[in-house]
Parts: structure tokens; sequence; C-alpha cells
């Protein structure tokens, strides 16, 4: 019973408690920076360069191990890098070419158009950071930090998705006031047709992750296994929230119409 119960602590518990403080911490510490302004955030972004160095030189040193420890580092240094560029992104240092909110006549692929053209540049960076952590670690043994930069990618560009066809629960204030403009890309509406095919694929992909994780037990391996379930369940759970009533008051709920209410942000400049 001892050796099942440390067992179940070292594959489960700790690696599921260290994903989610990262998750929630790192969370927690983009919003806090973001919502100090545009300044305090773009220093942020230039003195934790070094971080993001380092980050991907510990990804580089233990490519080849699959110790535990090893594999906790490789997964932090991924999130780090995430984490990196979305503070590019959320301090308006790498956005898009487009900085407005979305024109009033805008339908359809236009509109999808004008929305991808705010995180173009975004979008560039993290699909080159992607290539890049491909090329460097193509032959590498422990590849969990750029799996786990590359599945919070995915997430990303499902809830981006997802608040662009429509969802019921928009937040316009969590915005930086810098990038507000991005709410008027926003669409409410109970559901959308894109939610429950993502949702079926997301729910999936952790299943079946967390049933390989009862079967790499107890090697190290189903502690990387787990660290990535985790974090996929963590965004089917942020998914989730995007159609239940918002409980805070500044959030934009609203009955039908088919968007939000912030045509105040929708205001094009002539």
């Amino acid at each position: 019973m001892p050796d099942t119960l440390a067992t179940w602590v070292h594959i489960y518990l700790i690696p599921a408690i260290i994903t989610m403080l990262l998750w929630g911490g790192l969370t927690v510490a983009l919003m806090w920076l973001n919502r100090r302004g545009a300044g305090p955030a773009r220093w942020s972004l230039l003195f934790t360069i070094p971080v993001l160095l380092l980050a991907h030189h510990q990804l580089w040193a233990v490519r080849h191990s699959t110790d535990a420890t090893s594999i906790y580092v490789a997964f932090v240094a991924g999130m780090l890098i995430w984490a990196w560029h979305e503070l590019a992104f959320y301090s308006g240092v790498i956005t898009g070419p487009w900085r407005k909110p979305c024109p009033p006549h805008a339908k359809g692929w236009d509109r999808f158009c004008y929305a991808l053209g705010t995180h173009l540049y975004h979008e560039v960076a993290v699909a080159v950071e992607a290539a890049l952590l491909w090329w460097v670690f193509h032959d590498a043994v422990n590849v969990i930090g750029a799996l786990t930069f590359v599945l919070l990618w995915a997430l990303q560009h499902s809830a981006k998705l997802n608040v662009l066809l429509g969802v019921r629960s928009l937040d316009v204030a969590a915005l930086p006031k810098h990038l507000h403009y991005l709410g008027s890309f926003w669409n409410q509406r109970a559901l959308n047709a894109f939610f429950i095919p993502a949702m079926t694929v997301m729910i999936g992909v952790a299943i079946g992750l967390w049933v390989q994780v009862g079967l790499h037990v107890p090697h190290d391996h189903a502690i990387a296994l787990t660290l990535l379930a985790t974090l996929l369940t963590l965004g089917v759970l942020e998914h989730g929230l995007l159609v239940v009533p918002a409980l805070a008051p500044h959030a934009t709920v609203n009955k039908p119409p088919a968007r939000a209410d912030i045509s105040h942000l929708n205001n094009y400049p002539d």
C-alpha cells in the first residue's frame, strides 16, 4: 500500500499540482502586467529575454535525458517560452498589421481576415518558434518542452476561433486597454458550430493521454504524459467556461443577439 501511494503521488499528484500552479501563476502574472499598461508590459518583455534564452538552453541541456527532473525542467521551459510569446502579443509588441476595431461592414471571410491581421506577426513568431523547436529536437529523446509549446498553441487557436465565431461568456474588460479593439471581433451566442467538435477532440485526446499514463506507470515517462494530460484537461475546462454565463459583473453577458454588447468598440475610424 505505501508503494502504491508513493507511485500515485509521484506519477499523478505532483505533476498535476505543478501544471496547475504554472498555468495559474503565469496567467495571473500576464494579466497583472497587462493591466498595468503597455509600457510596463513591454519593459517586462525586454527584461525577460534572458529567461527566454535560459528556457531554450535548458531544453537543449535535457534533450537526451528522460529522468523525472529532466522532464520537469523541459516542461517548465516550454511553458516559459509560450508565456514569453503571449506577453509579446498582449504587450502590443508583436501583434499584427491591423490594430483597429473590426470594420462594421466586415462579415464572414473578410471579418476572419481582419481578425487574423490583428494577430499575424504573433502567429508568424509562434510558427517560427515551433519550427525552431522541431529542427533542434527532431532527434531528441525528451521532447516534452516542445510538445507543451505546441499544445498551448493549439489550445489558444481553438479559443480564438471560438470567441470569433461566438460563445456565451465574453469579458472585454479582461483585455488590456491597448488591445480593447480585439473585443470588436468577438461574437456572443449560446454556441457555435466549431465548439462541439473542438471539445470532442480535446476531451478524446485528454482521455487518451490519461489512459497512457496508467499504461506507463511506474516509469518516469508517465510523468510527462500526466503533465500534458493535466494541461489539456485545464484547456478543456477553460473552453467550458466560454459557454457558461459569466459571473463577473463587468463581463458582457447578454441574451441573444448574435453579438455581444461591444458595439462601442466597433467605431471604425474614417
